[in-house]
């Protein structure tokens, strides 16, 4: 891949976020608005709006070209390794169902709202404007579908399963996403499906932005690599006399005066070490090109008379942690998830038939049925209580047994002389009857007095 080519898409995220105010694709271009020092950068890059809108448009019509023309022929080589040949014969037909469905993926990640459909961006090309509008294109997906796969129900089922195959399916993936880069605007979910489906993040497509700009460039850019690999060898060449090599290096003459078998071993790793410090003390003098300026270490005072003074770590925790008696016997946690989580992302991936959501189904069925069958017990004690309550409630009519009755004994009526004859009084109230009668028949004997 060229250098210029990779800071095509690069330049054009950079002009939109810094005077359309879009969003940064790259995570790149986001540190490059903020940093500081970047005159030189700002320098080579348009200072007027109309000039960047110029540019802008430029970039993204030729990036928008590079991306329909490498998509295509991907996509077409990955056609032709499937047996589609039995039912596409001729190359028009061929060619019809490719670029039906690169104007069906143009659709999904470019025209994402109705504005967008009816005003088609200005980068995509006339022809595919076209395509897109006339409904009555042979290339366009509803015709095509019209055409071919409405009363083939056997070719319907092939394009289909052809689309969802493996390797076709990853590279529409690919050609999606790389229609979405060239829209530009890209949302934090796209971003976050993106790294989902495929493991990649946004800061992977920055390297290979151009990567389907067609087998024509693959030339330019291995001239290119080799230029700049040479370029890299002639930086480096200036450095080949500075460093010895060992066929130059003196031999050692040994001393005929010295026992250098009763020399003991502590002597010998003395003269070593002292060796060896000459030799780094020698190698700094002949080679202070590559010396690095030491900065003098800074010095901390401790606390003195503070006792159990704790520096805050150690070096055998490392050791701790590599033991291997240790991890044997120790069982190392697993990190997993929690039974919650895992059944939402089973609801995710199998839907109603997870089997939690199988068995919560069961159990919720079973509890039903359970309810209502203890409802109709219910039911039918009740019904049985009611009918042994009507059939001992009492009718209030005597349901005693008749006997013989016996014969009334015949009373006489007493006399209309009898019963018109007086009774008589006690003698105690004949005499008061007798008294006050005589009262009522005595005379007045008194005077009377008139007064003046």
């Amino acid at each position: 891949m060229s250098k210029n080519k990779s800071n095509s898409m690069w330049k054009l995220d950079l002009l939109e976020a810094k005077f359309h105010g879009t969003q940064a694709r790259f995570p790149r271009t986001k540190t490059l608005l903020t940093a500081r020092n970047t005159s030189k950068l700002w320098k080579r890059l348009p200072t007027s709006e109309e000039e960047a809108n110029k540019e802008i448009k430029a970039l993204k019509k030729e990036y928008f070209d590079k991306k329909y023309y490498g998509s295509h022929k991907k996509l077409a080589r990955e056609v032709n390794k499937k047996d589609i040949i039995i039912f596409i014969t001729s190359l028009e037909e061929l060619e019809n169902l490719i670029t039906s469905k690169l104007i069906k993926c143009i659709t999904s990640s470019i025209l994402v709202n109705k504005e967008l459909k009816e005003n088609i961006p200005y980068y995509i090309s006339k022809d595919i404007q076209t395509i897109i509008k006339d409904k009555t294109h042979k290339s366009n997906p509803s015709r095509f579908f019209i055409n071919h796969c409405q009363n083939n129900k056997e070719l319907n089922n092939y394009i289909s399963k052809l689309w969802n195959s493996k390797t076709i399916k990853k590279a529409l993936e690919e050609i999606d996403w790389s229609f979405k880069l060239v829209r530009g605007n890209i949302s934090k979910q796209e971003k976050d499906s993106r790294k989902r489906l495929s493991g990649k993040d946004i800061q992977d497509d920055h390297s290979d932005a151009d990567a389907d700009s067609g087998e024509s460039d693959d030339e330019s850019d291995e001239e290119s690599s080799l230029k700049d690999l040479e370029e890299n060898y002639d930086k480096f060449a200036v450095y080949d006399n500075l460093v010895g090599d060992s066929d130059n290096e003196e031999k050692m003459d040994l001393d005929p005066n010295v026992n250098y078998n009763e020399v003991t071993d502590e002597e010998a790793s003395e003269l070593e070490n002292d060796e060896v410090e000459e030799g780094n003390d020698s190698d700094a003098s002949h080679d202070s090109f590559f010396a690095e300026e030491k900065k003098p270490k800074e010095k901390y005072q401790l606390p003195e008379l503070a006792t159990g003074y704790f520096s805050g770590g150690s070096d055998d925790e490392d050791d701790i942690d590599n033991d291997q008696v240790v991890k044997a016997a120790t069982t190392q946690r697993k990190n997993r998830r929690g039974q919650r989580a895992r059944q939402k992302i089973w609801e995710k991936k199998y839907g109603q038939e997870a089997k939690h959501v199988k068995s919560e189904k069961a159990k919720i069925a079973s509890e039903r049925e359970q309810r209502q069958l203890e409802y109709e017990e219910r039911c039918r004690k009740r019904e049985e209580k009611a009918r042994l309550a009507m059939e001992n409630a009492p009718t209030g009519s005597n349901t005693a047994p008749l006997g013989n009755r016996k014969p009334r004994p015949d009373v006489s009526l007493p006399s209309a002389t009898a019963a018109s004859e007086p009774e008589k009084m006690h003698p105690s109230w004949e005499a008061k009857r007798l008294a006050e009668e005589k009262q009522k028949n005595i005379k007045f004997q008194g005077k009377k007095i008139t007064f003046d």
